[in-house]
């Protein structure tokens, strides 16, 4: 026996009821993702159990489910939160710590800054 339950809120799906069926899929590429749900007519049984098949017990569940899954994330912005000085005998050597809001994640970057040179008189 083969269960359906809703993406929404987990409900399972008797055998009298009318429920939406769609078909999603995903396709990740190296500059983009795309995202896309078919929304089928008429519920069907093999369909139903096709591995990408998504099962909704309401209108407003598929809705909810679709604008979380279609939601943009608007790009991360950078916050410095450390900054360190070194003198070298090139320059001054700046190194900031960047730290990116969604991830988390810590990137390095390095930035040179030329100092003035005096040359001595013989």
């Amino acid at each position: 026996m083969i269960l359906f339950g809703c993406e929404w809120c987990k409900a399972i799906k008797e055998d009298d009821e009318t429920w939406i069926l769609g078909l999603a899929a995903e396709s990740i590429g190296i500059t983009a993702a795309r995202r896309e749900i078919t929304i089928l007519p008429a519920w069907d049984q093999s369909r139903a159990c096709h591995p990408l098949a998504v099962h909704f017990c309401s209108v407003e569940h598929k809705d909810n489910y679709m604008a979380a899954l279609f939601e943009t994330e608007s790009m991360p912005a950078e916050t410095v939160i450390k900054t360190k000085a070194k003198m070298t005998p090139g320059g001054t050597e700046e190194r900031q710590y960047l730290r990116t809001a969604s991830s988390g994640a810590i990137s390095k970057t390095t930035k040179k800054r030329a100092t003035t040179k005096t040359r001595r008189s013989a």
